[in-house]
């Protein structure tokens, strides 16, 4: 069990983009990206500049979060994965 785990935690990939100076406030606003046939075809389109309400200075974190993980079990039958892009503004 614990090797199954430090294998699926070793999973999580993540990417942090910086606009501008990064983020100068509190304000957080998360979308889910969805691929279908194991990431090679793109369903939804998340835009991060409209999350980012018109800021010059925000970061973009995109990941594999845990919430993604636990959605793989329902979404893996029809050959999909999911990301989490967060922007902080």
């Amino acid at each position: 069990m614990l090797a199954a785990t430090a294998l699926l935690g070793g999973a999580c990939v993540g990417h942090q983009h910086t606009v501008g100076l990064g983020p100068t406030g509190t304000g957080v606003a998360q979308q889910r990206q969805y691929y279908a046939l194991f990431g090679f075809w793109q369903i939804n389109e998340v835009d991060s500049q409209r999350l980012a309400a018109d800021l010059t200075s925000y970061s973009i974190d995109t990941q594999f979060s845990f919430v993604d993980l636990l959605l793989q079990p329902l979404l893996l039958p029809f050959t999909m994965t999911s990301r989490t892009v967060t922007v902080r503004t």
